[in-house]
């Protein structure tokens, strides 16, 4: 699995097995992409561990963090088929 962070036209963090699974679960999840390949070009793969760090550091509903122990948990138990992992607060 990788992980790819899109930042523009809304911020998301996405795990999937290559960039055309991550482009499928940003336009199913975040929104419509008007240009892929300025979507591809702007995309950036990142490591494990930095997602890891992203995720524990992540707000949840009540105003706290994530943590590492919730972090490490959904990292470990990804769908197969991608999902998204982090989403733009102002779509929630």
């Amino acid at each position: 699995m990788n992980f790819y962070e899109i930042k523009d036209p809304y911020y998301a963090l996405i795990a999937a097995e290559d960039e055309k699974q991550c482009l499928e679960l940003y336009k199913d999840i975040v929104c419509e992409v008007e240009d892929e390949k300025e979507f591809f070009d702007d995309m950036k793969t990142i490591d494990k561990y930095k997602a890891f760090k992203m995720l524990a550091k992540s707000h949840i509903e009540d105003g706290g963090e994530l943590g590492a122990e919730e972090a490490f948990n959904q990292l470990e138990n990804l769908e197969a088929n991608g999902e998204v992992l982090l989403i733009d607060s102002g779509l929630l």
